[in-house]
């Protein structure tokens, strides 16, 4: 920005002297006074005289009658440029050094209210630094684009991902709403917007998200969200057969093998043995829990959170993959009257069926107080990256810092 400003003002500077010069210009042309130079040239012309009768050229009686002829035209010339100078100083040059002081003001409020700051600063900051350096940058970023470009439907669909990665999905639906109006119906745009309804409804499909998702299948029958959503809804609702239905046409598109993989397996297995579909080989094909694979935890509120609070506030404790979707892996609730508390995370806390904590895994934690017991939303949250499940040492998750 600064450039702009350096370029602005020299253009200011020249805008100013443009104003300026009739008044430069008339001051100079003053200086030279029409008077004094009669009377110089006057004087010459009575040296001249002198020196031609000198000279014997002209008599005296000539002399005398053509200085008298000078000095005549002399008196003329003089009053009359005294009566033009007078008619030509009509104004005032108040008025010019008025308009060239005003200039700036003027200037910098056009462009204040027609121009684009915060766009140029953005693009700036975009050319400098390409990629956010956290999450919480990130959403920064895509808020300001919303701001300067409101028709972006990739930026709000950018941004209802980050609230989403945020556990925000109260936010993240209006994000994904904005999106839809300005790009149209995407199926992955209508599939995270019935994510984003789900999680924020407290994992319960509603009329709305259910008609997104049939939308978003109806356009992309493989659209994984949509299929992975429906599973676990229909899974909650004790339909097994429809969740095994979603899940393996999920599976059937996602490479052997991997860890997503493995859990929509896990999933499949589960609402089989749910079934009573080859229950005993369902069983044996569990993997046995591990027991070491726990997160020791000392959650804390500080001084001046706790005050804020009344006694039926909530605090919820989540542990997510910072490199998976942003549903918690396993979570567990609150009251305030039970802090500061040793708390361990197992897979016994799993919000779904399929999940398994394991040792070595690198999670992210999450501490988020809710006066009014809403998981999704919240006055103060905190967390901690880089936390290994199985580790021997307690972390602490001490609450302390206001959602912004």
């Amino acid at each position: 920005m600064t450039d702009l400003w350096i370029y602005g003002a020299l253009l200011l500077i020249l805008g100013v002297a443009a104003v300026l010069w009739p008044v430069w210009r008339h001051h100079r042309s003053a200086t030279v006074d029409r008077t004094t130079l009669n009377v110089t040239l006057y004087e010459e012309r009575l040296a001249e005289l002198n020196a031609q009768v000198a000279a014997g050229e002209i008599t005296s009686e000539q002399r005398e009658s053509t200085a008298e002829e000078a000095s005549r035209l002399l008196l003329e010339d003089t009053a009359q440029a005294d009566g033009r100078r007078t008619e030509t100083r009509r104004g005032s040059p108040l008025l010019l050094f008025i308009a060239a002081g005003l200039l700036p003001l003027v200037v910098f409020g056009l462009y204040m209210s027609w121009g684009n700051p915060a766009g140029l600063a953005l693009y700036r900051e975009l050319q400098e630094s390409p990629e956010p350096a956290s999450l919480e940058h990130m959403i920064d970023r895509m808020e300001r684009i919303t701001e300067v470009q409101p028709d972006n439907g990739e930026a709000w669909f950018m941004l209802g991902r980050g609230y989403m990665s945020a556990q925000q999905p109260g936010r993240a639906i209006g994000a994904f709403e904005s999106s839809l109006k300005h790009i149209g119906e995407r199926p992955e745009v209508l599939s995270q917007l019935a994510q984003a309804r789900f999680f924020a409804a407290g994992n319960q499909l509603d009329t709305e998200a259910a008609a997104a998702l049939d939308k978003a299948l109806e356009l992309d029958p493989d659209e994984p969200t949509a299929l992975g959503l429906l599973g676990i809804a229909a899974f909650e609702a004790g339909e097994y057969t429809g969740a095994i239905g979603y899940w393996e046409r999920l599976l059937a598109g996602m490479p052997a093998g991997g860890a997503g993989a493995q859990a929509i397996q896990g999933g499949i297995d589960r609402a089989r043995e749910r079934l009573g579909m080859d229950s005993t080989e369902a069983a044996a094909e569990q993997p046995e829990v591990d027991e070491s694979a726990v997160i020791r935890v000392r959650l804390e509120l500080s001084d001046e959170v706790t005050a804020e609070l009344d006694d039926g506030a909530v605090v919820f404790l989540f542990a997510r993959d910072p490199a998976g979707p942003p549903m918690p892996l396993v979570a567990r609730r609150f009251a305030l009257n039970e802090l500061p508390a040793d708390v361990i995370l197992s897979s016994s806390d799993a919000m779904l069926p399929d999940v398994r904590l394991n040792t070595g895994q690198t999670l992210e934690l999450i501490a988020r107080v809710s006066p009014e017991g809403d998981a999704t939303q919240g006055t103060h949250q905190e967390t901690l990256g880089g936390v290994k499940v199985g580790a021997e040492d307690q972390v602490l998750l001490r609450v302390d810092t206001a959602v912004q």
